[in-house]
């Protein structure tokens, strides 16, 4: 449960910032290239695992790991609150102001995301990854429905200032909630067999960075699974971010897409469920394989409502089926990740795998903006579709071959 907390509080204000600062931005009149460069302001989730060594340092040395969730989620609460007095759309340099406060709140709770993905590690055995990633990307999921979807209802009934509170609130309420998890307050190297061996190690280590992350990087096959990383992803991150602004294009309000994002999310929910099981019944490969092709397919279809127009039922019924693929997708990889993961530097691993493909995704965020404006929507989707595809094929041939860690 503390877990499942974490990571919805993680998704409340990436749902501000991912699903509901878009479609205010877009109403603004603001350009589409600069809608699809919104994912650069996630840099940190990108740069986090040059500190991630050192909070996996902190922990293993005896910080309790509620002592940095509570300094991480606090602050992003007072920013939060902060950008709600600004609002989202200010106007002249207030806008610069917006940035360096989405900026911040990306920093905390990347920093936070670092310290719950090295617990979740520590604390899951392997045979339960599939299912802990479920609860993992549905927490996620929830908070991001919150932070994007029921904002942008509330914001039609309510000053967006005020409804801006709402995920400052929840963030504080989270935090309360999870510190009375008991575990939460007391050090990792008291659940330790060795904890004199642990803790000489990670005090005699001059250079975090250099055990952390080169040893990561020394383990056999890794090539090939980071640039599989880098990529699997490639047509959610192309096509995803520009839905929102198509929709606002073709006549949605923001009430209506905070309404269809609440019910696609809830089907996202049954697909990171369907991803666990298909990972607990068929492993990592073949799980990465189905799932990567139905969000491929699904991502390319959008361009039918691009080319015949944003019809209700035709946009719920494409937009149900990508959610049910992101979130089947979205669980299948994580729990990949989860197993390369060595246990003395668990947050680390995963963040240095995470960030690898954040940067990736914001790129390719970056281009689909860039091909939108140029191009439109409907030949967007369509090349995201197929790199999506190209990449799935690419898995499946070479993963083969035996290479660690999707061979199964």
């Amino acid at each position: 449960m503390a877990l499942s907390a974490l990571y919805l509080a993680q998704g409340l204000p990436s749902g501000l910032f991912a699903h509901a600062l878009p479609v205010f931005w877009r109403e603004a009149g603001v350009a589409l290239g600069w809608i699809g460069a919104l994912k650069l302001l996630a840099l940190p989730w990108v740069l986090k695992a040059l500190w991630a060594p050192k909070i996996d340092q902190s922990l293993q040395a005896g910080t309790a790991p509620g002592r940095w969730i509570g300094r991480l989620q606090v602050s992003a609460t007072f920013l939060l609150l902060a950008l709600a007095l600004i609002g989202l759309v200010p106007a002249g340099l207030g806008v610069l102001l917006v940035v360096g406060l989405v900026l911040a709140i990306n920093l905390l709770m990347a920093t936070q995301d670092i310290v719950t993905d090295g617990l979740t590690v520590r604390w899951v055995p392997a045979r339960w990854r599939g299912h802990a990633n479920t609860l993992q990307v549905a927490g996620y999921k929830v908070g991001m429905l919150v932070g994007g979807a029921l904002l942008l209802m509330v914001a039609q009934h309510l000053p967006l200032q005020l409804a801006l509170t709402i995920p400052a609130v929840l963030l504080l309420a989270l935090y309360l909630l999870v510190r009375r998890y008991r575990p939460m307050l007391q050090p990792l190297a008291e659940d330790s067999i060795d904890e004199a061996h642990q803790r000489a190690h990670f005090e005699a280590s001059h250079s975090p960075f250099r055990e952390g992350l080169a040893g990561f990087l020394r383990q056999p096959g890794i090539g090939f699974w980071l640039g599989l990383l880098a990529c699997y992803k490639v047509a959610d991150a192309m096509g995803s971010g520009m839905i929102r602004p198509m929709l606002t294009d073709g006549g949605w309000t923001s009430g209506d897409i905070g309404t269809f994002t609440l019910i696609t999310t809830l089907a996202g929910l049954v697909g990171a469920a369907l991803g666990g099981w298909l990972y607990q019944r068929l492993g990592g490969r073949r799980s990465l394989i189905l799932a990567g092709l139905a969000q491929a397919v699904t991502m390319a279809a959008w361009a039918l409502v691009a080319i015949h127009g944003a019809e209700g039922p035709r946009v719920y019924a494409i937009g149900l089926l990508e959610q049910l693929a992101d979130g089947s997708s979205t669980v299948a990889l994580f729990a990949v990740m989860m197993n390369l993961c060595r246990k003395d530097w668990a947050g680390t691993d995963f963040t240095l795998q995470a960030s690898i493909q954040v940067v990736f995704a914001g790129l390719f965020g970056l281009a689909g903006g860039l091909v939108a404006q140029a191009t439109g929507y409907a030949i967007l989707l369509v090349v995201a579709g197929v790199l999506g595809v190209l990449v799935v094929i690419t898995l499946a041939l070479k993963s083969r071959k035996g290479h660690r860690p999707i061979s199964r």
